[in-house]
């Protein structure tokens, strides 16, 4: 009996960090893209059919003080879960697309994990506003955003969540990994924000274009989880390649 058909026997005498590993992983893979979408829902700024500093000011002077809490704790949960879900899902990749899964690794890395400038941004708006109804706390909340580090930040984000999940998944794909739906809906999520923002801002609340692009990737994500708690398949291996 080789070590492929030996594999339910192999999964039962597992040790049992390997299985508790499993689990944690395929469950980051899931409030990874869970957390954003959360974070997206509690967002005062995102409840308007404008966008900018100005906007997102006015939205945390008058935003309810237990929404503003949920919101910072769901955006530090997301700085720690975004890149573990996306590094984990292109480790999945990682035996059958080495090459794919690498550059998606990179770019993961690259993108998402200065992602914690974002929270310090918006507690640092909160705090202001807090402060008082001073037209220089608006003043210094645009000087912070624009300022040249946050502008890489703000293009990083974009690639990042962009980019990166699409380059996670096409090497999910091609490992075979994850069905091919899951593949589209990672894909293209995202990019429907890009597409759509430019015609519906001007009526529609940037909240549901948000949901809109986060819930199908949320969606996707979950076979991703599951091809986690399975372990590597025979179709995952490379080709003459058995299961360690």
């Amino acid at each position: 009996m080789n070590a492929v058909e030996d594999r339910p026997h192999q999964e039962k005498s597992a040790p049992l960090i390997y299985r508790l590993q499993r689990w944690f992983f395929a469950v980051c893979i899931v409030l990874g893209i869970g957390a954003p979408l959360a974070l997206v829902a509690t967002s005062p700024q995102y409840y308007s059919t404008q966008n900018g500093i100005p906007v997102m000011v006015a939205a945390f002077s008058t935003a309810n003080p237990a929404l503003m809490q949920a919101h910072f704790i769901v955006g530090v949960l997301t700085v720690y879960l975004l890149p573990v879900s996306l590094l984990t899902m292109a480790w999945l990749a990682m035996r059958r697309s080495p090459w794919l899964a690498s550059t998606a690794v990179l770019v993961v890395f690259i993108t998402t994990f200065p992602f914690a400038a974002f929270s310090a941004q918006d507690a640092l708006t909160y705090d202001l506003v807090g402060m008082g109804n001073n037209p220089l706390f608006a003043t210094i909340a645009q000087r912070f955003n624009d300022d040249g580090v946050m502008s890489y930040y703000n293009t990083l984000f974009i690639v990042g969540t962009t980019c990166a999940p699409a380059l996670v998944v096409i090497a999910l794909w091609r490992s075979r990994a994850v069905p091919l739906w899951a593949a589209i809906l990672i894909t293209f999520s995202r990019f429907l924000v890009f597409l759509v923002y430019p015609f519906a801002q001007s009526f529609l609340p940037g909240v549901y274009i948000q949901l809109l692009s986060w819930t199908p990737l949320f969606i996707g994500s979950i076979p991703a989880a599951l091809a986690m708690l399975k372990g590597p398949s025979k179709e995952m291996l490379p080709p003459g390649s058995t299961s360690e």
